[in-house]
């Protein structure tokens, strides 16, 4: 395993990390850039017997009673987590292992052999639907949401915004995680030294970009994802596939890059599929999986040498990395008559040798306190001896099992030989190895659920013979290993890293930025004037007569002026949780901001965008189509504008309820095409026993209180239909006299409205607690859903 990095105790610790950026940069490759950050803590990361199951079918589907209904919203109960383990499919089986700071661990395996889902559970963002149980500790202390947001946490697909360019990306990112006593130009040296270090100047003020915008390319992106959590200078750095998709230079830079952020005294934990030989061996330890099985734990020089002695020699030129995978998938039959039974075979022998010695690691160094010599005279033969195992094998298994005893000793004194070696290493080089828990007490870990046991017991209370031996060689850096846990807070540190003021106004102004592309958009603005102006050909000055007839079109006019905007408005924001809920999970995960400074930034941020260009429709309309003159277009907007955000949060109620955009569309469409029909303008006697359904319409309100804009006060005239052509409004009673015209004395039966057109604009007050109710809707659904 690699050895760890020399520095100062207390205080900033100088991190080299190397710059290859491509270009005009390739020509100083191998220069090296150093940062200055705090001292890294050093932090021990163990993990006992963990098993997983998840449900055989990733969701059952909704069925038709009033929990199905609820789940279909995603407001009901999902049982998935608490199914019987003969409901759900086991994908771990009793994984240990730990990882220490200045150690690269790469866990390994085949497709679908739980790498993923091994690594959310040491991250602790274990899947709801998924049952896990075992030991994860972190210096002995238990997994807490501060200690989570303090572990760096890479996924494998890197959630970006694509409109945002590097530094935007991290500058936001800094501002909402580093504490809120540092000040802002502190954050912003942070960015620039976190910039520097990754190597990403060059594309510094390059956007992110996506399948439609180009921006900097897929290394690149790969190291922004990198330096996001670099930002709050973890001590632990987990990493999802972070190879995946990149070219093999590109996928050597960011492991190098990987490899000196560990010996600046982190714990590096990836996830890796088919490295090639160059980043294999940057690796210090491997934890290859098949099927959820251990099937090799340890140094990954020693993968070679230990499948050798179970008779799988890798053949000359093959890239190690390549063979082991081969022997994970069940490819390589070696003397077994499959290469299923090989694997099984592989399996076996390894879960055997790791319950026997209480070191748990495969491949150690057999030296290690001078134990080589009594290793090789107390060979004894392997518990596990398969029938049909050729005579090799079974030899290569009797000196495995020989080796790993004698790492030991005999049971009575392993224990206090190894203690005794580890304690002279650490006062020999004069160093306190701290915080470390060495008794039972101080190791014991805290289950992951409750009810989950550990059969061998932890790391440490086993004994771990050449991890023991490593850390009393790093204990001598002097890296800071002082702190009781990572709980511990430093001075100033709150909950959450900035207040509440700075996370509102970081995410108003990151949203802005992130429409910036979409804002008066010439698609919007093309939409909204062409069909404005269609519709103010339609109705050409029909508010300008007086008559019957024209107010009945004149109807027609303001019930499509706020159908329009309603039925665009909805089904626009129905996509808008959707496409932020894996971006809100990471970032809550990570406890970047609280949900409501979230919330209430990123619609106020959607207000003036989607009310900007509405309001050149409704002015287009409104002074093509002849409406009353004066105050009463001021009215008639501010009416539209708040029927707008009432169908506005109702798609966002939808969106964030449902999340799946296909059922939000589905569910939109029902209940406007519903609200339409009962709004008051196709049909205006709804049975009784229905006729209720309109009172949950926002625009039965919306057409009454238009109506009441439009024609409160209004004198009209009921002329015939020759006679409406030529009526003239400044000289009606010519009309009257000659018995073509006759005013209207009901306006509300001639309509045949249940709304009396002179009462008190109530349908204002109904359509603001509407969208207050509404709001706060979205938000506890969207508690739900990120919880």
């Amino acid at each position: 395993m690699n050895g760890a990095t020399n520095g100062a105790a207390h205080g900033p610790v100088a991190v080299a990390v190397k710059v290859e950026s491509g270009g005009a940069a390739a020509a100083a490759a191998g220069a090296s850039t150093v940062t200055q950050f705090e001292a890294v803590q050093e932090v021990v990361v163990q993990f006992n017997d963990i098993c997983c199951w998840v449900p055989k079918l990733a969701a059952n589907p909704p069925t038709f009673s009033k929990a199905g209904a609820a789940r279909l919203v995603g407001l009901g109960p999902r049982k998935d987590a608490k199914q019987s383990k003969e409901e759900m499919r086991q994908v771990l089986f009793e994984i240990s292992g730990s990882c220490e700071p200045g150690e690269m661990l790469a866990l390994m395996g085949p497709s679908g052999g739980g790498k993923t889902t091994l690594l959310s559970i040491l991250g602790g963002r274990t899947p709801k639907q998924t049952r896990a149980e075992g030991q994860v500790s972190f210096n002995g202390a238990r997994i807490t949401k501060r200690v989570k947001r303090q572990i760096g946490f890479v996924l494998q697909d890197d959630l970006l915004y694509a409109t945002l360019t590097v530094f935007e990306t991290l500058l936001f990112a800094a501002m909402l995680r580093l504490p809120k006593y540092k000040s802002k130009a502190e954050k912003v040296a942070r960015v620039e030294a976190v910039i520097k270090a990754l190597g990403l100047t060059r594309c510094r003020d390059t956007i992110i970009g996506d399948h439609l915008r180009r921006g900097v390319s897929g290394g690149e992106r790969k190291r922004v994802s990198v330096g996001h959590e670099l930002l709050i200078n973890p001590a632990i750095l987990l990493l999802d596939e972070p190879t995946s998709g990149l070219d093999s230079s590109a996928a050597r830079k960011l492991v190098e890059l990987l490899r000196e952020l560990a010996s600046a005294g982190r714990c590096v934990i990836t996830t890796i599929h088919q490295p090639s030989s160059n980043i294999y061996r940057q690796l210090d330890t491997v934890l290859l999986l098949s099927q959820g099985h251990p099937i090799f734990y340890g140094k990954g020089g020693e993968a070679a040498h230990w499948f050798d002695r179970l008779g799988f020699a890798c053949p000359f030129g093959t890239n190690i990395a390549d063979w082991i995978l081969d022997l994970a998938s069940g490819e390589v039959a070696g003397k077994h008559p499959s290469g299923e039974e090989a694997r099984l075979h592989l399996i076996a022998c390894s879960e055997q040798f790791l319950e026997q010695e209480p070191g748990g690691y495969c491949g150690g160094e057999l030296d290690a306190f001078g134990l080589e010599q009594r290793a090789s005279s107390r060979r004894s033969s392997h518990a596990l001896e398969l029938q049909d195992a050729a005579a090799a094998a079974a030899a290569a298994e009797a000196g495995l099992a020989g080796a790993g005893r004698a790492l030991l000793g005999e049971a009575d004194s392993t224990d206090e030989e190894v203690e005794g070696h580890a304690t002279a290493a650490v006062n020999g080089n004069g160093a306190h190895i701290g915080a470390l828990p060495t008794s039972k007490a101080a190791a014991a870990a805290v289950d992951i659920e409750a009810g989950g046991g550990s059969k061998r017991g932890s790391w440490l209370q086993r004994g771990g013979s050449s991890k023991r031996h490593m850390l009393a060689d790093r204990a001598a850096t002097g890296l800071d290993r002082t702190a009781t846990g990572l709980a511990a807070a430093a001075p100033g540190a709150s909950r959450w890293g900035a207040s509440y003021w700075t996370q509102f106004s970081t995410l108003f102004i990151r949203a802005v930025r992130v429409r910036r592309f979409e804002t008066l958009s010439r698609q919007d603005f093309f939409q909204f004037v062409t069909v404005g102006l269609v519709c103010g050909m339609i109705w050409w000055q029909v508010g300008q007569k007086d008559t019957l007839y024209a107010a009945e079109n004149t109807r027609g006019l303001l019930f499509f002026e706020g159908l329009f905007l309603c039925f665009r408005t909805m089904f626009t924001s129905l996509f808008v949780w959707p496409n932020e809920q894996k971006m809100m999970l990471k970032e809550r995960a990570s406890g970047m901001y609280r949900l409501s400074a979230f919330y209430l930034a990123r619609t106020a941020s959607d207000i003036p965008a989607d009310l900007s260009v509405p309001s050149i429709f409704i002015a287009i309309i409104y002074l093509m189509g002849g409406l009353r003159h004066g105050g009463y277009f001021f009215l008639n907007w501010l009416t539209v504008l708040l029927s707008t955000l009432v169908a506005q949060t109702l798609g966002l109620l939808i969106g964030a309820t449902v999340m799946v955009v296909k059922t939000a569309q589905t569910v939109a469409a029902v209940l406007m095409l519903t609200f339409m029909l009962v709004g008051g303008f196709y049909v205006t006697n709804i049975p009784v026993w229905i006729a209720w359904i309109k009172w949950l319409s926002f625009l039965t309100y919306t057409f009454s209180l238009l109506l009441k804009i439009e024609f409160a006060g209004r004198d009209l005239w009921d002329c015939s239909i020759g006679s409406d052509e030529n009526f003239n409004p400044s000289d009606p009673w010519n009309y009257v006299a000659s018995g073509q015209c006759e005013p209207v004395k009901d306006l509300n039966d001639s309509f045949n409205t249940s709304v009396a057109l002179d009462s008190p604009p109530w349908e204002a007050a109904a359509l603001v607690g509407m969208l207050l109710a509404f709001r706060l809707a979205v938000y506890i659904a969207l508690r739900k859903k990120t919880q």
